[in-house]
């Protein structure tokens, strides 16, 4: 009976999944969330002794890859699509000054929807570094998989070859998987996500782990059920101003699919916050929005509740790497991973050239059996010979020319540089000048932080303030006082029934730009209204 243990981390947390297969069935036999301190390996070495997992395949993922798209002829082989790829890469290193060789890379095919003659590379690079730190950390345990949980999440989703849906996996970032027809198109990275969340609760609880049991005790009302609320969630504050980046974001990359996708999936770290789901619903109207339950587990078991499961979906994703469901293309940790799978690559090579029997050859004398099978022969070497060399000549061509670039593109950055270092010296020669000029500065009576108070503020940057802020308040928002308190900074006290309604009011400041360095007071109740100061900028 095969099993495998499934090890999610991200920063100081851990999700863990011992997944066993028994014939057609799949159970999850053990799992967690784990919060640590420093010592990670210290943490793996127990979940491992608590699962007995001495002796299963161990997998686990990669953390803040890079993901990159080309497109490629069709009709190379594996090699020159690995060395077409490589230059891609190159020169985008060089372009964004990437350390090639800090940098360990995986890749898979995907048919082209848009151009036939030509297949679609996803191209995911990962540091060194952090592969190494993880490896350490499993000691003596031999690691079967090393993946992205952007791909591996697809396990736990049963995917038809029609289907076109969207996974968003909320973890301390958030990924969007989209997948059409069956088969991975591409993946979004959002910076914001849960470790944000928690981040900003953490403020006030001051434990990670107190504060993961806060967001598992916060529900979304939505507009529908507002009224069935009884009463205010805390830290509602520190979660929906995040909550809004993502959905915002989320529905962006959804509505730009060329696409029309059936169906998103919730899941990660923030379906432990209650109603989510239908919070990203109320933003995608046109499509189905649900949280991703793995396809095998019951939902009418009694022992353990669905939403325990789904708190470890990427652990279990990973997990079902070691029975047998990982695309090892994408596997990190295997050197000798052969990239190009996600589709048949021999139906990208099919080539139907003209029927060779067609040619009419006229001769003297008759020809025996031999002979003729000779001609042929010699005919269909030709033919071949000739569709060979035109492709090899066309990719020679196309690797020439992108080696020109290379080149190029080096020989411009070695340009510059020799140019900086020229510039370097003359401004090296003038340090004792600016040291003094420095000096000087420094001397004057006035300091940076006086001139910054005694700054006049235009005489119509306040009446700026109030029109724009009269355009964007909530309408259950209601402004007591803004006072200029000094220079350009200013303090607004406002109330509301609802905290979310502040919380979005303070978020609309930052995000439209009307203050800025925006901050505000965790609120206080009072007789049913809720009271908050918000501090800003004025830019």
């Amino acid at each position: 009976m095969p099993s495998s243990l499934g090890i999610y981390i991200e920063n100081n947390l851990i999700k863990y999944a011992k997944v066993v297969k028994e014939k057609d069935s799949i159970k999850v036999e053990a799992f967690n969330v784990v919060f640590y301190e420093n010592n990670l390996a210290e943490t793996v070495e127990k979940i491992i002794s608590e699962t007995y997992s001495f002796k299963i395949p161990i997998c686990i993922n990669v953390s803040n890859e890079l993901y990159n798209y080309y497109d490629i002829f069709a009709m190379l082989n594996k090699s020159d699509i690995k060395k077409s790829i490589d230059i891609e890469f190159e020169m985008l290193c060089n372009e964004k000054n990437y350390n090639r060789n800090s940098l360990e890379t995986r890749y898979i095919l995907m048919t082209n929807k848009e151009d036939s003659e030509k297949v679609k590379a996803l191209h995911i690079a990962v540091n060194k570094t952090d592969i190494n730190k993880k490896m350490q950390a499993m000691g003596s345990y031999k690691v079967h998989s090393l993946s992205p949980i952007s791909t591996s999440i697809t396990n736990i989703v049963d995917v038809n070859p029609k289907d076109n849906i969207a996974i968003i996996n909320i973890e301390n970032e958030t990924k969007i998987t989209t997948i059409i027809e069956g088969q991975i198109s591409r993946v979004d990275t959002i910076e914001a996500g849960m470790g944000e969340i928690l981040d900003n609760i953490n403020k006030t609880e001051n434990s990670m782990q107190k504060s993961y049991e806060v967001c598992k005790n916060i529900t979304i009302y939505t507009q529908e059920t507002q009224t069935l609320q009884s009463e205010e969630s805390e830290h509602l504050e520190d979660v929906m101003p995040t909550l809004y980046k993502i959905a915002t974001e989320s529905k962006k990359i959804i509505d730009g699919t060329f696409a029309n996708l059936s169906k998103v999936y919730i899941t990660g770290l923030g379906t432990a916050i209650n109603n989510i789901d239908l919070y990203f619903q109320e933003y995608m109207v046109n499509v189905k929005c649900e949280i991703l339950k793995p396809y095998f587990v019951e939902s009418s078991s009694v022992k353990i509740a669905v939403k325990d499961y789904i708190e470890v979906n990427s652990a279990i994703a990973l997990a079902m790497n070691g029975l047998g469901f990982e695309n090892k293309e994408l596997n990190f940790a295997n050197a000798k991973a052969i990239s190009g799978g996600n589709i048949d690559f021999k139906n990208l090579l099919k080539f139907k050239p003209g029927k060779a029997g067609g040619m009419n050859l006229k001769m003297t004398g008759p020809l025996d059996v031999v002979e003729k099978m000779l001609l042929r022969l010699v005919a269909v070497t030709l033919m071949g010979t000739l569709m060979y060399t035109a492709f090899s000549s066309t990719t020679m061509k196309q690797i020439t020319a992108k080696t020109t670039e290379v080149n190029d593109a080096l020989g411009v950055a070695r340009s510059q540089i020799s140019k900086m270092d020229s510039e370097y010296s003359q401004i090296s020669s003038k340090t004792s000048q600016y040291t003094s000029l420095i000096n000087s500065v420094n001397d004057l009576s006035e300091t940076t932080e006086e001139v910054t108070e005694s700054r006049v503020v235009p005489k119509d940057a306040v009446p700026n303030l109030l029109n724009r802020i009269m355009f964007v308040i909530p309408q259950k928002v209601k402004v007591t006082s803004i006072k200029n308190t000094s220079g350009v900074h200013v303090a607004i006290e406002a109330q509301s029934e609802k905290y979310e309604q502040l919380g979005y009011f303070k978020a609309v400041l930052d995000e439209k730009g009307i203050l800025e360095n925006v901050k505000s007071t965790s609120g206080m109740k009072d007789g049913g209204v809720v009271k908050v100061t918000i501090e800003g900028d004025m830019p």
